[in-house]
């Protein structure tokens, strides 16, 4: 048997042989290319380029990220490195049979090829839509004030040390002094502000963290960061054009920038139901995310043309998706694209970096004071607003180190720069120093920085909801196992989408804006929950309960139902919102307020006789409902308690969601919990096959039946309208 380390070092060498392998495998088969392409440059010879080029940067990624993995380091910086190494500047220019200009030749100066900056570009476009999907909008709102705080600090703190630093180092790149305000600086203080959110977002997300304080703060710091550097860079490149700034202009492309973003954010939120609703109608769940990666597709498109970066397009989208539903089908199902698109984003951002132009003294003393003075810029104008907005010292210091990236987007922006003549190659190499310092080392620091417990601030912002939690104990593995897999299929059947994170047993449950989780051992199963849900899980449960009961005889003694059904009507502070409109199911000619019946079996056909008479139920499967409805009082009594009872089944006679609703004012014996008499009767039928919402039907009833003075006002009706008026 192989231990951990053995199982590591065989699946490194592996990968290893396999990477050798697979260069031999290009070496022959660019000879191939060669004998039949002639070394052509048509169109047909790029996209075979483009192959070679992909398949290697595939299996060189999995290679560094394997790599640094074993080192208990990021995955994202063994991809980074594999990138420098087989890029332009080093390998990647090594002339190969078929490839006289290597593998990875420069084209007109720039690194990557227009065919692989589109992979590139669609990459970055996954990764953002990926996360924007794991975001909880409930956490992002509550620390969105400091996000914006920490946004703007590090933006302007980093801008101003940026052109200080590249001021006072003038004549080392530049040749001659130049102050603050001249282009070189300016520009150089621009690059200085940008921040990349992509490496420190695909840390957070490997460690579960993208929905914790500090991750949803450094997202949101993120986004204000990139909206503010496009108007800084504005600004600039105004300054420089005409030798003054454009204040007018400036301030106009500012508000259409936050307008933009803003506007597509709160549009995104407001029918975000309505949009999971449409690509829900898709059917198969591969096309609902195919369809949904279309849409970040084509809002980031929007988003570019408007002069915004496209990544916040595709973050818009995912942020506005990550409250729906299907965000757990939406994430599973593009989990490929993540694994194939996310690590050659990463290689091709090394690609980038050109480590011969480093070696000059004057460069590394001018990239060794910007780099500093990046660092500084962006741990204390993101740390110290953070302090201020309510995190302890540890919550800072992440938030500062993890907004240091600066990644692909600086890297871009000093690209510009040199193409447009504002600042020349050792410039430009600088900012490749300092990108690639404050991209790897900050990483390493941040990677284990979120791995340490400890609080990270010094008051939680209160949540806008209650949370409950619900702990049922088990008596046995085998039998948790049975219930548990239990409860996820009446979820399922309840419409619920289930999903089950990790090696652990650990499941997300979501249906609209219901969100429980469930964690299972062999000792129990925990629900988390927010409270107005509370009493729709219990009547879960006490439904699974009740038919494993039937089916199960040896697990009558795993839990008391009586108990469970008990605390389907516990009091609560929280007030429950409809989510069933009582209107919408229960109709005028199904109500009576005086039952005529004297036992339990009266009861039960009078209400099926109302069904009937109302049209909801059709005359010849009336039997077929009562011996569903009889089947079922016969291992459970729905006789709740307070004078309730619930008599419900799922029966092939109903072809939807079905209820009546009578009174029996003297009372009738229904074998209650309580033991007492039920005076107020619900009868509830759903589809056996459907995922009609009957449980939550009868929790909203059991919600509203409560309160002694609801359960009052029902049994003081004179007549039918008035009962009706009353469940209104």
């Amino acid at each position: 048997m192989f231990s951990p380390a053995g199982w590591q070092s065989m699946k490194s060498k592996t990968l290893i042989i396999l990477g050798a392998g697979f260069l031999s495998v290009t070496f022959f088969a660019g000879r191939a290319f060669a004998q039949s392409h002639g070394g052509s440059s048509d169109l047909m010879g790029g996209m075979v380029l483009l192959v070679f080029q992909l398949a290697v940067m595939i299996f060189a990624a999995r290679l560094g990220g394997s790599l640094f993995e074993k080192f208990n380091q990021p995955q994202v910086l063994g991809e980074l490195v594999i990138g420098i190494i087989i890029g332009p500047f080093l390998l990647g220019a090594v002339p190969l049979p078929g490839f006289p200009q290597g593998l990875f030749p420069l084209r007109e100066g720039f690194p990557l090829s227009p065919e692989l900056y589109g992979f590139a570009t669609v990459a970055s476009i996954v990764l953002l839509f990926l996360i924007g999907l794991e975001t909880n909008i409930e956490k992002f709102f509550a620390f969105s004030g400091a996000g914006t705080a920490v946004g703007i600090g590090g933006a302007l703190v980093s801008f101003v040390l940026g052109a200080g630093a590249a001021s006072l180092c003038s004549t080392l790149i530049f040749g001659k002094k130049m102050g603050f305000a001249d282009p070189g600086p300016l520009f150089l203080g621009v690059v200085s502000a940008a921040t990349s959110a992509g490496i420190t977002a695909r840390l957070l997300s490997e460690k579960r963290k993208v929905d914790s304080p500090e991750g949803a703060t450094i997202i949101m710091a993120a986004i204000i960061d990139d909206v503010i550097t496009i108007v800084l860079l504005a600004l600039v490149l105004g300054h420089i054009k005409s030798g003054r700034f454009e204040w007018m202009s400036s301030t106009f492309l500012a508000i259409k920038a936050l307008g933009i973003w803003l506007l597509f954010t709160v549009l995104g939120l407001v029918f975000s139901r309505q949009l999971s609703t449409l690509l829900k109608k898709a059917g198969d769940r591969n096309i609902i995310a195919l369809m949904s990666f279309a849409l970040a597709l084509f809002l980031a498109g929007v988003f570019e043309k408007s002069g915004l970066a496209m990544i916040v397009g595709a973050y818009v989208v995912g942020f506005s998706l990550s409250g729906a539903d299907i965000s757990f089908v939406l994430r599973r199902n593009l989990a490929i694209l993540y694994r194939f698109f996310v690590p050659l984003f990463f290689c091709a951002m090394g690609m980038l970096v050109n480590i011969k132009i480093m070696a000059s003294t004057p460069v590394l003393i001018f990239g060794l004071v910007y780099l500093v003075s990046a660092f500084l810029g962006k741990l204390a104008g993101c740390g110290l607003p953070a302090l201020l907005m309510g995190f302890n010292l540890r919550g800072a210091a992440r938030i500062g180190v993890g907004m240091v990236p600066r990644g692909e987007v600086a890297l871009l922006m000093a690209g510009i720069g040199l193409a447009l003549g504002i600042i020349p190659s050792p410039a430009f190499a600088v900012a490749v120093i300092m990108t690639l310092t404050n991209t790897i080392l900050p990483s390493i620091w941040f990677n284990r920085m979120i791995e340490s417990p400890g609080e990270v601030m010094r008051k939680y912002p209160e949540s806008r909801s209650r949370q409950a939690q619900i702990v049922y104990a088990m008596p046995n593995p085998d039998t948790a196992e049975l219930v548990m897999n239990k409860v996820l299929s009446a979820f399922y059947q309840e419409g619920f989408y289930v999903q089950r994170w990790g090696e652990a047993k650990f499941y997300q449950i979501r249906k609209d804006k219901t969100f429980i989780s469930l964690l299972y051992s062999p000792q129990e199963l925990i629900f988390d929950c927010q409270e107005k849900d509370a009493a729709f899980v219990h009547t879960l449960f006490y439904e699974v309960l009740a038919e494993m009961e039937r089916i199960m005889k040896n697990l009558q003694g795993l839990a008391d139902p009586a108990k469970i059904g008990r605390k389907i009507f516990v009091p609560s502070d929280a007030a429950a919102p409809a989510r069933v409109r009582i209107s919408q199911i229960i109709r005028p000619a199904a109500v009576k307020v005086d039952l005529q019946g004297n036992t339990k079996m009266e009861i039960i056909e009078e209400l099926l006789d109302l069904l009937v008479s109302s049209g909801q139920l059709k005359p010849e499967v009336r039997p077929a409902a009562l011996r569903d409805l009889l089947e079922r009082e016969d291992y459970m009594s729905t006789g709740m308690q307070n004078g309730i009872a619930l008599p419900h089944a799922k029966s092939t006679a109903a072809d939807r969601l079905i209820c009546a609703f009578g009174l029996k004012k003297d009372g009738v014996d229904f074998n209650s919990l309580d033991g007492k008499a039920a005076e107020i009767f619900l009868i509830t039928l759903s589809p056996k096959e459907s995922q009609e919402p009957y449980l939550q039907f009868m929790a909203e009833m059991s919600q509203f039946l409560r309160p002694a003075e609801n359960r009052q006002r029902l049994l003081a009706s004179r007549n039918d309208a008035d009962l009706y008026q009353a469940l209104l």
